[in-house]
């Protein structure tokens, strides 16, 4: 599974970062019409969502995931979608479509610059304007998103022409080895303490009994106080 899970990866990330450093070239000519890695991505978000949901990774439950932090309900069981996430949603396809017409309209503006003749001065007064309006059109959308933070090492990735997605992966990874050294200091505090009570108790034996009691009666006053007495005695 893990190996199919990198083979799909890799083709996806290869055809992604081809199709995106051929989308940013400004003396390319060619016009893109849509990612020609959408169907890659589909088959590599199912098997990350299979793997996701059968092993678990991380303690990562997917559907607890979907349910209370991303609050998006299954459409497929006869949910209806949460009015605030299709406003979200529409905002970003919004965004999304707009940035996607400006970055195209300024790359074919680079290629009428690139190759200029007398005749490409009126087109490229056009891609002028547009862009122009473009801009005016995302400083419009700019309050619908305020409460939108992004981290600033995912723009690094984008400057560096690489997948954004693999700023998600070395997150994981990052979590990953937090989460084993947390437990690792937890476990150290865990033998500390039992040391501890060892050389207290062979020094001081009986703080160290009156101690131990009055921590066994902490542990177990919640659960008494929630034990509630029968009427019938």
């Amino acid at each position: 599974m893990l190996k199919i899970f990198k083979f799909k990866f890799k083709t996806y990330d290869k055809c992604f970062t081809n199709f995106f450093q051929r989308f940013i070239n400004s003396r390319s000519s060619l016009i893109i019409e849509s990612n020609p890695c959408e169907r890659l991505h589909e088959i590599y978000r199912e098997c990350l969502e299979k793997g996701l949901s059968t092993n678990k990774p991380f303690d990562i439950d997917l559907e607890e995931l979907r349910k209370e932090i991303l609050d998006i309900m299954d459409v497929q069981n006869g949910s209806a979608v949460p009015i605030q996430d299709s406003i979200t949603e529409t905002r970003f396809n919004q965004l999304e479509q707009t940035l996607e017409n400006f970055q195209e309209n300024a790359r074919q503006m680079g290629v009428i610059a690139s190759d200029f003749t007398t005749r490409s001065q009126e087109p490229l007064n056009q891609k002028i304007h547009t862009l122009i309006s473009g801009l005016h059109e995302m400083d419009h959308l700019k309050n619908q998103f305020m409460d939108v933070k992004i981290p600033l090492e995912l723009l690094e990735y984008l400057d560096q022409v690489k997948n954004p997605q693999l700023y998600t992966k070395e997150c994981l990874a990052r979590t990953l080895n937090k989460n084993k050294e947390v437990n690792g200091k937890i476990e150290m505090y865990k033998k500390f303490r039992s040391v501890l009570l060892k050389e207290l108790g062979e020094e001081m034996p009986n703080d160290t009994v009156l101690y131990r009691n009055l921590r066994d009666r902490k542990e177990t006053s919640p659960q008494d106080d929630m034990e509630i007495d029968d009427p019938s005695d």
